[in-house]
């Protein structure tokens, strides 16, 4: 069917906006690019996704992951294959390993303004956008090589997709696979979204023929189907319940007590998560009640926050990063209870400058001061949308100016670890580590197999023990302070390499 040219105007228009708002998101690109590699990789997890995803690179399987020699089953591949063709593009390095977080982290704000903007106004999705970008955890993690933020970009995706279905049931074919996305980064997690996607149809009376449906299902066990097969074969059903638990973060679940639930370590972490936006986030959730039965949509985000809440305050595993899903939603809830209060106050106010009794004569006198009046309201939501951008942009850049120094925006850092395990990388002696909690950083910095000395049978299994062993020569990774400690004869070995603590020794036969 053609289209008129009343409709394509109103389209351009639309993409115009469009394109202005993701122009203006630009500006916040630093926040997620700069200095990215400033740093060295953290142990845990950072350095070790870096040492699985450069094991892609040198195995060519990227269905099977491995570390240090050994398979790794503690999540599904995708992450990591995103992190491998980031080394490929950019070698291996702190850059390449953080860039999948940061591009999908930047992506996961235009998604968010996109579903704002289509379940509320323009204004809602811009604000939102701009609550998730200023909250310290969500910058935090997208400058990580970790999987948080690369999950959540496909977890908003997926819900996207699914509110585009009303308008074009093709859109569940993206939905499937933004969903099998999600699946294939940190599994069962994912399976959350589902519970909001199932109330927005229900909501926007959306009707999938039943054919869509079985070709979607099709194509999301299709999509699954070579990671399932091929670890199946090599690793067996165990893998998967593993996966699962955990995906689920199966273990000690807590009854919250109600009277105390305000002083939890969930509330805790999310106001150490988002900062500022806390108290604005109670305030908006409760708020938000009075514009239900207007707002029937709102029932699908009080259904996705308490999924997600409900889960992470009865789960003694829950950490502080675990609770990113949420601020998305935190986001939308603040702009559109934002926008509500200002929007009546502002109706109220007009309403009080324009149709006081003092100037209905005047109005029934002069025609053209009614028509103001009108006009003046005609604009109202300009008006709103206006200082309500302004309202959320200040308070963003605030929070912004606050973290910076915590998100490591500034500054450049080189580890000690970094540094002496990458002077074992070209030496052909087996290398040893004294301390298990660098063992990531160890393994990826020298880029070999390394044993962590208290996995080592009696006597070897101390640092005097493997300084005395019979196997010479060879690496030992260990701290300046434990040599000195143990007082290990400085005449048993000769130091490779130091720096902030770290030393890298080479042990041989006395002579």
């Amino acid at each position: 069917m053609l289209i008129n040219c009343k409709d394509m105007k109103k389209l351009l228009r639309n993409y115009k906006n469009d394109v202005f708002v993701i122009l203006f998101f630009l500006i916040f690109l630093p926040l997620f690019f700069y200095n990215l590699g400033g740093t060295s990789l953290v142990d845990f997890d950072e350095a070790w996704y870096a040492e699985i995803a450069r094991n892609i690179l040198l195995t060519r399987q990227p269905l099977l992951l491995f570390f240090n020699g050994s398979p790794y089953v503690e999540h599904p591949p995708l992450g990591f294959i995103l992190i491998a063709i980031s080394f490929l593009i950019f070698k291996v390095n702190e850059f390449a390993a953080r860039f999948p977080s940061a591009l999908l982290s930047f992506g996961s704000v235009i998604t968010l303004y996109f579903i704002g903007k289509n379940l509320f106004t323009r204004t809602v999705g811009v604000g939102a956008g701009l609550i998730l970008l200023s909250s310290v955890w969500f910058i935090f993690r997208s400058r990580s090589g970790n999987l948080d933020t690369v999950f959540l970009f496909f977890y908003l995706f997926t819900f996207y997709a699914a509110l585009r279905v009303k308008k074009n049931k093709h859109w569940i074919y993206l939905t499937v696979l933004a969903f099998s996305f999600c699946f294939l980064t940190k599994s069962m997690i994912g399976i959350t979204i589902t519970a909001p996607i199932a109330v927005l149809w229900l909501v926007n009376s959306v009707r999938i023929p039943g054919r869509e449906i079985v070709r979607a299902m099709l194509l999301f066990f299709l999509i699954l189907s070579p990671w399932f097969f091929i670890n199946y074969l090599n690793n067996g059903f165990p893998y998967f319940t593993h996966i699962f638990d955990v995906g689920l973060k199966s273990g000690s679940r807590m009854i919250p007590n109600i009277f105390e639930i305000g002083s939890s370590l969930t509330f805790k972490y999310l106001h150490f998560g988002i900062r500022e936006w806390f108290y604005p986030t109670i305030i908006a959730l409760v708020g938000s009640l009075a514009f239900v039965m207007k707002k029937p949509v709102l029932l699908v985000l009080y259904v996705w926050f308490l999924i997600l809440f409900v889960g992470f305050l009865t789960n003694s595993k829950t950490e502080i990063w675990h609770l990113i899903p949420l601020f998305p939603i935190i986001g939308l809830f603040i702009s559109y209870f934002l926008y509500q209060i200002v929007f009546y106050s502002e109706r109220k106010i007009s309403g009080f400058l324009t149709r006081d009794e003092a100037n209905l004569e005047r109005e029934r006198e002069n025609p053209g001061l009614q028509a103001g009046g009108v006009y003046f309201l005609k604009n109202s939501k300009k008006t709103v949308s206006i200082l309500v951008f302004f309202l959320i942009f200040t308070l963003s850049l605030k929070q912004i100016y606050d973290f910076r120094n915590e998100v490591k925006l500034f500054g450049k850092d080189t580890s000690g670890l970094a540094v002496t395990a990458g002077a074992a990388r070209e030496r052909p002696e087996k290398l040893y580590l004294d301390n298990e909690t660098f063992l990531p950083g160890a393994v990826f910095y020298s880029q070999k197999i390394v044993t962590y000395v208290q996995w080592l049978s009696p006597p070897d299994n101390d640092l005097k023990g493997i300084i005395n062993a019979s196997q010479k020569p060879f690496l030992l990774l260990t701290e300046k302070y434990r040599l000195n400690i143990d007082r290990i004869d400085q005449t048993r070995y000769a130091v490779l390499a130091e720096h902030k603590g770290h030393v890298l020794i080479r042990v041989s036969e006395l002579k």
